[in-house]
């Protein structure tokens, strides 16, 4: 007994150090999103703050494709030390596998380490459409079944299974338009060739204020502090659940919390900079904060969500 105690003094001790000492080389960010976008510019700009801090370098490189399935088996495969880290979305984690017949991994096989952003996303038709608000327009597409279309970005992503959820719950019969990218949908709705579409807001505002579409409401169960005076969804339809989205840190399974508390604690640091959270209002990413414990407990809740709506959108693993 006695024995055994010292190992797991002697572990706990260890394990303390290795995150006092953290890091103690190069960091790695492995992100999903294209090289040049706006989340990379926001991830590069974290990794330049982190790396000033902690005295190395601390990386960004980029391996997107495959809805973020190759750089979410890369991480998931890499050594549990906090030096190869994932950022991505949560479609990466929450859908992307959930759409393949033999799946890549899952939730279980990472450490939640910080929620970045849940990136403001919006729903928005033609002026010219028959509603002034989402009451509204399920009346409208209820009171017209099979003659509504709405366009997103592809089959089996977020706006996707957000309205295909909506839809079975309150009896709608739409038809889906899938595009290669959320802003062809969005210079679809401004060229009135389709009445419905799915876009970020950042994407969405300048054609909102030169009047091309309108906002029915933003993608959250409640109004965002950046646009007051923009509807969420979740005030209008009293059961609406919002499909995992937003922008997300990872490591490997098995990071230990220590190390995993020290990666959280230096980014969130770097987030609340005056600077990074000016970048983060203009591209419409406002900081979010959810962390390690409580991102797992939230990620665990949508995972169920997204469950539903994939089955919602009658879409089978390929």
């Amino acid at each position: 007994m006695i024995r055994l105690a010292c190992c797991a003094a002697l572990l706990a001790f260890t394990t303390l150090a290795s995150a006092q000492d953290y890091p103690t080389r190069p960091v790695k960010f492995l992100s999903t999103f294209t090289a040049g976008s706006p989340a990379d510019a926001l991830m590069r700009m974290l990794a330049a703050k982190m790396s000033d801090s902690v005295g190395h370098p601390v990386v960004v490189e980029v391996q997107a494709g495959a809805g973020g399935i190759l750089g979410g088996q890369t991480i998931a495969r890499s050594a549990p030390d906090g030096y190869s880290l994932l950022y991505t979305t949560a479609t990466t984690v929450m859908i992307s596998p959930r759409l393949q017949k033999i799946q890549p991994y899952s939730l279980k096989d990472f450490t939640p380490i910080l929620v970045v952003s849940m990136a403001v996303t919006s729903m928005f038709v033609h002026p010219s459409f028959p509603a002034a608000n989402f009451k509204e327009f399920i009346a409208y597409a209820k009171a017209n079944p099979g003659k509504v279309s709405y366009g997103t970005n592809g089959i089996g992503g977020v706006y996707h299974l957000e309205m295909s959820l909506l839809s079975a719950k309150n009896g709608l019969e739409m038809v889906h338009v899938p595009y290669k990218g959320g802003t062809d949908a969005l210079l679809a709705v401004v060229a009135g060739t389709l009445p419905v579409g799915f876009a970020p807001v950042a994407s969405a505002l300048a054609q909102v204020r030169a009047g091309k579409v309108r906002i029915m409401g933003v993608l959250e169960p409640r109004r965002v502090p950046d646009l007051p005076d923009v509807p969420a969804l979740g005030e209008q339809v009293p059961d609406y659940e919002k499909v995992a989205s937003g922008v997300d840190i990872y490591g490997p399974a098995k990071i230990p919390a220590a190390v995993g508390k020290r990666i959280f604690a230096e980014l969130d640091k770097a987030a609340r900079l005056p600077d990074v959270q000016k970048k983060m209002t203009e591209i419409s990413f406002p900081y979010d904060g959810t962390a390690l414990d409580q991102m797992t407990a939230i990620r665990l809740k949508d995972v169920d969500i997204v469950t539903r709506a994939i089955k919602a959108a009658g879409l089978e693993p390929q």
